[in-house]
């Protein structure tokens, strides 16, 4: 699976746009939160894919949702995959919700609104990564798009000037899964790559 040409295109302009409107939320703050938010939900679907009692359905939504026309965002079943994502992650999804607008500096109305429309898109992206991978693979899969020292990443994304983000990250990224059924993969797309991709992405 590869978190480089993922992150781009669910970061693209395209994108952006599409989230943007769906959310009624301004480009700027769709971005904000996407940086703030990303990793908490990367983290959330390895934690998903790699629990015993949640794999087998997180496959199953990975493989509706690979079909989605990812042109009509449907907020309401984002609503619902933000809730299983976050919640995942260690803290309520109310909690995170409110953790990932103070960092963005958004209101958190309208982070819930950005991250319920952003969700189908990345179940939509993960699904098509990950077809035909089985269930036993994919919690290495997912661990893959974490990639090295998430609070590192993220301090180098945001030039070392969010100690909120950091501090809300390092909360998902220590966060056990229960019950992992598989050994992460390695990530073969760099740390390096992913970096430049989304500094060129978000400026």
């Amino acid at each position: 699976m590869d978190a480089s040409s993922l992150l781009t295109t669910l970061l693209s302009s395209s994108s952006i746009k599409n989230i943007s409107t769906a959310a009624k939320a301004n480009t700027d703050d769709v971005k904000k939160v996407l940086m703030q938010a990303v990793p908490t939900l990367l983290q959330g679907a390895s934690n998903q894919a790699n629990s015993a009692s949640t794999a087998a359905a997180f496959q199953q939504a990975l493989s509706q949702h690979a079909q989605d026309n990812t042109k009509t965002l449907d907020l309401t079943d984002g609503a619902k995959i933000i809730s299983h994502l976050l919640s995942s992650s260690g803290t309520t999804a109310s909690t995170a919700t409110a953790q990932i607008a103070k960092a963005a500096g958004v209101s958190k109305a309208a982070t819930g609104s950005i991250l319920a429309a952003a969700a189908p898109l990345l179940m939509n992206l993960l699904g098509q990564q990950s077809s035909g991978t089985s269930t036993n693979a994919l919690g290495g899969l997912m661990s893959g798009l974490l990639g090295g020292n998430m609070n590192n990443l993220l301090g180098s994304l945001l030039g070392g000037s969010s100690t909120a983000a950091a501090s809300q990250t390092a909360q998902a990224s220590t966060a056990k899964p229960a019950a992992s059924n598989t050994k992460p993969a390695s990530n073969s797309s760099g740390a390096g790559s992913l970096l430049g991709g989304l500094m060129g992405l978000l400026k």
